[in-house]
């Protein structure tokens, strides 16, 4: 429904059989911007653009057409299957799908043990930086247990195998050819695109151990270079603030969360590269 989906960007108020708000688009004080909950179309009759519920997504994020019509379909359950490419094309999709498929599994399995008894040490250190619960819980933070095997025999009970684990960059081989996991008694921050997909993770030790903060190495779906953390929560502010606030790490985001400073992303702790700035302005 169109008046839903721009009802998360834009503030309408009903208005006879229309709906009414400020233009996204350009700058107003007085509302003309319309949306026909009837016949699924909006029209701005200050700056003249308008259109069905894709063309908005289009606008609003600055998206393709098929990234658009994906977008939409994903969130009432629509799978859109596309043409198929060469074998190596095909490849490398299905790599990046079932390693999406072990971030996710991996990240709720960390988001439980940081709410469950062994969890305590890394709840004791979020509440000391002052971080609350609902905070901690919107970003998806976890706990990765002082455990050498923990992840990866959960994972393995899920059908993934050892060499899976290595590609999504959750585990590491030692001697012998035994692998184990990579984050160990850390606290976990899921690093996500900005569609909210997980594509990698950071860890930050909590018993004074090297290196302090941990993040997942380049795989199919993850290079650092190119990610901004907190992107999937913060664009939608963008717009509202008329700016983004670039800081460090992943702390520095959700402290300024806590403060009510949504608008903000981190640079999770390079130097800001031309790609970062590429996907903020966009």
């Amino acid at each position: 429904d169109i008046v839903a989906i721009i009802s998360e960007y834009v503030d309408l108020r009903k208005s006879g059989k229309h709906w009414k708000g400020r233009c996204p688009f350009h700058q107003e004080k007085t509302p003309s911007f319309n949306v026909n909950q009837e016949e699924q179309f909006y029209y701005c009759f200050g700056c003249g653009t308008g259109g069905n519920v894709i063309n908005f997504i289009m606008a609003i994020e600055n998206l393709p057409f098929v990234e658009a019509v994906e977008r939409l379909a994903g969130r009432v359950g629509i799978n859109i299957d596309r043409a198929p490419g060469s074998p190596e094309s095909q490849r490398r999709r299905d790599e990046k799908s079932r390693i999406l498929g072990i971030h996710d599994l991996a990240q709720k399995a960390f988001a439980d043990n940081l709410r469950g008894n062994r969890g305590n040490t890394a709840r004791q250190y979020l509440s000391q930086r002052g971080i609350a619960d609902t905070t901690w819980q919107l970003f998806g933070l976890g706990y990765s247990l002082p455990e050498w095997q923990g992840l990866l025999n959960y994972l393995g009970g899920k059908n993934f195998t050892v060499e899976d684990c290595e590609k999504a960059g959750l585990a590491l081989q030692g001697r012998g050819d035994r692998y184990y996991d990579r984050f160990r008694g850390r606290l976990m921050f899921p690093i996500t695109d900005w569609r909210g997909q997980v594509i990698g993770f950071g860890g930050r030790v909590l018993d004074g151990g090297q290196p302090k903060y941990l993040n997942s190495p380049e795989t199919p779906l993850f290079n650092k270079s190119n990610t901004l953390y907190g992107l999937d929560l913060a664009r939608k502010n963008f717009r509202r603030e008329n700016c983004a606030i670039i800081v460090e790490g992943f702390m520095d985001v959700i402290g300024l969360y806590e403060a009510g400073i949504t608008n903000t992303v981190a640079a999770l702790g390079t130097a800001l590269t031309e790609n970062q700035a590429r996907l903020l302005h966009r």
